[in-house]
């Protein structure tokens, strides 16, 4: 009898639910009792977040992927800026959009000391961090929908790493409208998305969604034992190419979708504000 076959049974779904919500926990608080007595640096300066907030957002609690992990998708942020005839030492004002507890955000404030540099998230938890323990960054939490607390036409530069993959239609469409309102003309976006690399492994259901619409949205685990502690519209989307050239062109003019371009895992997908 496989796992998979136990785990459609609700009764042992529940169990392996609660039995991995609890390993967590264990695992968070042993975590932060051995970074305490060791300490946590990077060469940014910036202290490390708790192991509970790098979980939220990078699915694991270990500090040394956490920091390598940030610096791999600052260099190709750079590498990709750079690609698009631009250079993030040419940026003014940047945004991080869904910048958790600064996984990237620490790399790139620290090696761009010409620009004003923002970030905002709805974990208003990890925000609160941030102000705490990195300064010099402009820190805001968002709510779940619009607006952001900035005005028209405010940066340069907006980054958004591993958010649109966990949204639905609806609330994509009304967050690349505010992007597109707190961007400048010309401004250069990138943005990332679960792109066609992943998508043999999803379920026969959401493959369909892909060959129809272009679009899959998998809804998974919510409530308590929801192991990132996120709201529980945070699932997971998936997006192919063409999808992209024919509803993202709607708000900004597409420069390039780049396969596996950041951390050689999402797709990024570099945009102009027209």
């Amino acid at each position: 009898m496989s796992r998979e076959y136990l785990k459609r049974i609700p009764a042992v779904n529940v169990m392996y639910r609660a039995t991995r919500f609890l390993t967590l926990q264990a695992r968070v608080a042993f975590t932060d009792w051995r970074d305490g007595r060791d300490g946590t640096a990077d060469e940014t300066g910036f202290p490390l977040p708790p192991a509970r907030l790098r979980h939220r957002v990078h699915g694991d609690v270990d500090a040394g992927s956490f920091i390598r992990t940030g610096q791999t998708v600052a260099a190709d942020i750079a590498d990709l800026v750079q690609a698009a005839g631009h250079s993030l030492s040419s940026f003014h004002d940047i945004l991080d959009f869904g910048c958790g507890c600064g996984r990237v955000l620490r790399h790139m404030a620290s090696s761009n000391p010409q620009a004003r540099v923002c970030g905002t998230d709805i974990d208003a938890q990890a925000i609160r961090w941030c102000e705490g323990h990195m300064p010099g960054v402009n820190w805001r939490a968002n709510q779940f929908m619009p607006p952001l607390p900035w005005e028209n036409g405010t940066f340069d530069f907006v980054f958004s790493i591993s958010v649109f993959t966990h949204l639905n239609e609806g609330m994509q469409d009304a967050w690349l409208a505010e992007l597109q309102r707190v961007s400048r003309p010309d401004a250069l976006l990138l943005l990332t998305v679960h792109g066609e690399s992943v998508h043999p492994s999803l379920p026969s259901e959401q493959q369909a969604a892909l060959r129809h619409s272009g679009f899959a949205f998998w809804q998974g685990v919510t409530g308590r034992l929801k192991l990132d502690g996120l709201p529980d519209f945070y699932q997971s989307a998936y997006h192919t190419a063409r999808y992209i050239e024919a509803e993202w062109s709607r708000f900004f003019r597409i420069i390039a979708i780049v396969p596996r371009g950041i951390n050689k895992h999402q797709d990024a997908v570099l945009l102009q504000r027209r």
